[in-house]
């Protein structure tokens, strides 16, 4: 019976946290154990050297191996009972213990085959055997914390994937819902609330229309007359830059015709210039692009925040938006040369901070600049597939 993908990346994760746990368990206690070892081979052998007369018995190599020895048995015996997959102190300690007593008595047995004690006191026996025991027993808890430290450490970082996963998963969501009430609200602005002003536009006409003895007074007409004006730009311009801030037009035929659409709404005045890369252009078409909606949404915000910069604080000559990609991040600039920018002075504006934040949630960021000589620099870096808020 085949598993399901789930569970067999759980399988497989699993076989590779016991590998790990084994691994960091037995290496931890080995270094330790022989780092033990080895240093109290040599002081024992300085110590007999120095105060002991004509001592000639147990050379150094023997006492050495006989510590290799102690070593082998302690990490073996920790292999055998498979240490490392305890989960409670109890156990752990339980299973260090049992593997001190293995690696001691293996050092003493050792001793004795290589003819380090001839006919060893009990004395001698009973503190060989307890260093033994206290060498492996400090390795093996020492291993042991190596293990359950590293343990935690990869659960939290197996948490901090989960939450960062759950919490892209919610941005995203959060994207698609943002586009899709935007786009509800701009199709009922430039819709249904233009239809009604239309409809009312007509109704006033038909009033104005009227002879005879329903015909208004000059005064009433004027009122009228100034009411369908208000109407008329009200539809024209507040309904239809209210709608497209909301949802900016061509939107949805890709980044780069939405970027013209706004351009074109610039003064005459104002030189515009729109210089986009092969690669965006790539990522951009509609047939085959990657740019999703919330991408390109970010994307004439930026643009957006930088023109409004640029009739706000100048006033401009000129505005060039260049669009951009490198090392998987769209970059998108507008420049203009209008009043040159000083950061000092002009401060944080609203507008650009309230933007920074949102590149930030997406991990993009964005910088305004003063220009060469003239002018603002203002530069973002949005993150290529993973959308934006």
């Amino acid at each position: 019976m085949t598993m399901p993908p789930t569970d067999a990346a759980a399988a497989v994760a699993a076989r590779l946290d016991d590998r790990r746990d084994r691994r960091t368990l037995l290496r931890g206690t080995a270094g330790i154990a022989l780092g033990y070892g080895i240093g109290a081979t040599l002081q024992a052998t300085y110590v007999y050297s120095v105060y002991v007369t004509n001592w000639t018995v147990a050379p150094v190599s023997t006492r050495l191996l006989a510590n290799v020895v102690a070593v082998t048995g302690l990490v073996g015996c920790l292999a055998l009972i498979r240490a490392h997959r305890a989960r409670t102190t109890t156990l752990m300690l339980g299973a260090v213990l049992v593997a001190a007593m293995v690696g001691a008595s293996a050092r003493f047995g050792t001793q004795i085959v290589l003819g380090v004690y001839e006919a060893p006191a009990a004395s001698v026996r009973d503190a060989e055997l307890f260093s033994g025991f206290l060498m492996g027993t400090i390795s093996g808890l020492i291993g042991m914390w190596a293990m359950v430290s590293r343990r935690a450490m990869r659960e939290q970082i197996r948490v901090a994937t989960r939450d960062a996963v759950h919490i892209e998963v919610a941005v995203k969501a959060l994207e698609q819902e943002e586009i899709r009430v935007r786009r509800a609200v701009a199709e009922g602005l430039h819709g249904t609330l233009q239809s009604k002003l239309v409809l009312v536009d007509a109704r006033l006409a038909s009033l104005l229309s009227r002879h005879g003895q329903d015909a208004l007074d000059d005064e009433s007409r004027t009122s009228v007359e100034w009411i369908r004006a208000e109407l008329d730009a009200a539809r024209e311009i507040d309904v239809r830059e209210m709608s497209r801030l909301l949802y900016p037009d061509r939107l949805e035929l890709g980044l780069v015709p939405a970027l013209r659409a706004l351009l074109g709404r610039i003064p005459a005045s104002i030189a515009t210039q729109l210089v986009v890369s092969d690669s965006v252009r790539v990522l951009d078409d509609p047939a085959s692009g990657s740019l999703t909606l919330s991408e390109r949404l970010l994307a004439v915000r930026v643009v957006e925040e930088g023109i409004t910069n640029s009739l706000k604080h100048g006033p401009a000559g000129s505005v060039r938006v260049v669009l951009d990609t490198s090392d998987g991040l769209l970059h998108v600039g507008v420049e203009n040369d209008g009043e040159l920018y000083d950061p000092v002075s002009a401060g944080v504006a609203s507008g650009t901070a309230r933007l920074d934040t949102r590149l930030s949630l997406v991990g993009g960021r964005l910088e305004l600049t003063p220009g060469s000589g003239r002018g603002a620099h203002l530069d973002a870096w949005l993150p290529l597939g993973t959308g934006a808020l």
